[in-house]
């Protein structure tokens, strides 16, 4: 396979950026902290960690995607697009990124309507919107 799998949740107000393990029940091996179900695991130098996610909304995944800066644009973010046209020129664009039948698409709140994000790729496959923030740490960009 030759995609990043990637995760992000928060663990005690900390980002944790690994893969997501959900366990069903309690579990078994030495973890961090066993009362907690969901995990972002991480491969670091002294081993594998296990981080609880404390937050279960905050859980996103890496759409595979970078922004027009070469950052990883995560479900949940916020990308923000300013007009080139003359018909937009200078008029600012904000949308959330969001899981919807089966792909990663911008959500306009405006309209409620969704369009897929790979469609606002420029030819070096970043998009051409910015990462502005997350609805998590900054929800009050989108509102």
């Amino acid at each position: 396979m030759n995609r990043e799998i990637l995760f992000r949740g928060k663990c005690f107000g900390n980002w944790r950026y690994g893969s997501y393990v959900h366990f069903d029940k309690k579990p078994t091996h030495n973890c961090y902290n066993c009362n907690y179900k969901d995990f972002i695991v991480t491969n670091e130098e002294d081993g594998e960690h296990y981080y609880p996610i404390t937050d279960l909304s905050s859980i996103g995944q890496y759409t595979g995607l970078k922004d027009k800066n070469g950052k990883q644009i995560f479900e949940g973010d916020i990308l923000e697009y300013i007009g080139k046209r003359k018909d937009n020129m200078n008029k600012v664009y904000r949308r959330k990124i969001v899981f919807h039948e089966g792909m990663f698409a911008l959500l306009s709140k405006e309209l409620q309507a969704y369009s897929a994000l790979k469609h606002h790729c420029m030819e070096d496959g970043r998009s051409a919107w910015r990462v502005i923030g997350n609805i998590h740490d900054n929800p009050e960009i989108i509102e």
